[in-house]
């Protein structure tokens, strides 16, 4: 029967132990999933293949430069006979674009800006102004006489 109860005892301690590394296990778990979910341990870890996923990613975001053809006049005519061209002459509407753009822009940043500063005021304490003390004397008083 002693036997049994060092067992048991023995057992118990032995679970004792592992609930505690349970624990510390699953920290570190939580700790290195924290870290691989960051794009920074990737940079720092694998620097080189970083680089060249951005620079794929970069080469297929980059458009391809646009192939630039001067045709005779007579190739031309040719071409808008069998209607093989699109003839756009506007430039209007691309520089009405940027303008958009810039002015998107500018807006954004100005609604930015005024959110930042109502949320400075509104989060900033304000401080009483201290009342003006009265004069105790008619002689601490300031005149306007001119000599």
């Amino acid at each position: 029967m002693v036997d049994s109860d060092d067992e048991v005892e023995k057992i118990r301690k032995r679970m004792s132990e592992l609930r505690r590394e349970l624990v510390y296990d699953v920290q570190d778990v939580s700790r290195s999933a924290k870290a691989m979910a960051s794009p920074s341990f990737y940079i720092r870890k694998f620097p080189w293949a970083t680089l060249a996923v951005a620079a794929g990613v970069g080469y297929v975001l980059v458009p391809k430069k646009k192939k630039v053809v001067h045709p005779d006049m007579e190739a031309l005519a040719e071409l808008v006979r069998k209607n093989q061209v699109n003839i756009n002459t506007s430039k209007a509407e691309e520089s009405q674009g940027a303008v958009k753009a810039l002015a998107v822009m500018a807006l954004t940043w100005a609604a930015k800006a005024g959110m930042n500063y109502l949320l400075q005021q509104m989060t900033t304490p304000s401080k009483p102004k201290a009342p003006r003390a009265a004069p105790s004397s008619p002689v601490d008083e300031p005149t306007d006489v001119k000599r």
